[in-house]
């Protein structure tokens, strides 16, 4: 349910390794279990856009606890991939993501104690109730999958959204960690799951090992970068010089991949940045649009908790009651102190139907609840506009 699972490059499209001590060489990309291998549950669900290379330090950016890449390296990681199918956020009881993945390690022994590094970040939910998200875990057992191995139910509640249950499973094969994460709309789903999935991704491991797998890479279905097919686009939505007054300089403006976005299930998402931008010494800004309105109220309760979790720890945060402008607002007011010297900051997090807007501002002078509730409403109308007219 926690995936590894916030913001990065992409790395190489393919990553040959080898097995430790062994031949023929191993190609990441054709090891995690393509959407054929899933069997009638899956074979109809489209690839998630965080499917791909897992990098390091994209792997570090899943996390919730203090990683960085640089410590996924000193453990011994070199790299993983990744295919990921279906969404979380789906109305259904029954399975609606399939996850697997192949991480190669530098020797079995560092794979080995991996699997406890990963067990033990699985587990760690104080960070997440930080940011509202309350997840409880049991352990569930994964029958003819070797050990050693672990694997957890999770159940995730936000306040008035529908639980979300996952098994996210792992197991060690030589010097390679092969993970599985089976989200559904009912326990029982994820948990009759998740051993026959895992069982398979073992055989295509094992059949990879002895030079039997003959296989390509799953064509991943990217394409640029850019506005959805359908609705309003998220470029006409962010603000806009005018709405921030002078002095304003954009400073980067573009559609940028989801899997790279807060939200990384999102269909589109826009970035952008101004510095400085009128009384703020810089603003930045996400909006991206979700599969539907249940992921956008998920990632805008999430990113409410995050951004102010996030700023907060660094000086007084408060929350600033921006519900008349509507679309779920919620606005934050961050003072900070370093010596004689002070900085603010105002958050804003807006969500209407499929559309996710974020906005960040930072000012030297101090802020107030009225710059908040102003931010908030230039967002606020120019979503609202956007989407309604």
């Amino acid at each position: 349910m926690v995936k590894r699972g916030l913001l990065t490059a992409v790395f190489v499209a393919a990553v040959l390794v080898p097995v430790a001590s062994a031949s023929p060489q191993l190609q990441l990309a054709v090891l995690p279990l393509p959407r054929t291998e899933l069997g009638a549950v899956g074979r109809s669900m489209p690839v998630a856009s965080d499917s791909g290379v897992d990098s390091n330090a994209h792997a570090a950016s899943q996390t919730t606890g203090n990683v960085t890449a640089a410590r996924l390296k000193r453990l011994g990681r070199i790299s993983g991939y990744l295919l990921d199918y279906g969404t979380p956020f789906s109305a259904s009881p029954g399975v609606s993501e399939i996850q697997t993945e192949v991480e190669r390690y530098r020797t079995p022994a560092a794979a080995s104690k991996s699997l406890g590094f990963w067990r033990k970040q699985e587990l760690d939910v104080k960070p997440l109730k930080a940011f509202g998200l309350d997840v409880s875990f049991k352990k569930v057992p994964l029958a003819n999958v070797p050990r050693p191995n672990w694997a957890y139910l999770s159940v995730g509640r936000m306040h008035g959204l529908k639980p979300i249950y996952a098994v996210d499973a792992e197991l060690v094969e030589g010097a390679y960690l092969l993970d599985v994460s089976i989200t559904a709309g009912s326990p029982g789903a994820a948990k009759r799951l998740a051993p026959f999935i895992a069982q398979k991704l073992v055989r295509r491991f094992r059949l990879a090992q002895e030079g039997r797998l003959h296989a390509k890479p799953v064509n991943l279905e990217r394409g640029k970068p850019g506005p959805p097919a359908h609705g309003p686009k998220p470029s006409k939505i962010v603000l806009t010089k005018s709405d921030v007054g002078n002095p304003a300089t954009v400073v980067r403006a573009g559609y940028v991949s989801p899997r790279n976005a807060f939200d990384s299930y999102a269909a589109s998402a826009y970035d952008l940045a101004m510095s400085p931008a009128g009384a703020y010494a810089n603003l930045e800004q996400e909006v991206s649009v979700a599969g539907n309105a249940l992921e956008a109220k998920y990632f805008a309760a999430l990113a409410a908790g995050a951004l102010a979790h996030a700023g907060g720890s660094g000086g007084t945060a408060t929350t600033v009651d921006v519900s008349s402008v509507g679309d779920n607002a919620y606005g934050e007011l961050i003072q900070v102190s370093v010596g004689s010297k002070s900085a603010s900051e105002a958050i804003v997090v807006l969500s209407r139907g499929k559309y996710l807007d974020l906005v960040i501002t930072a000012a030297t002078s101090k802020l107030g609840a009225a710059d908040v509730q102003s931010l908030a409403q230039k967002a606020a109308h120019r979503l609202n506009v956007a989407v309604s007219g």
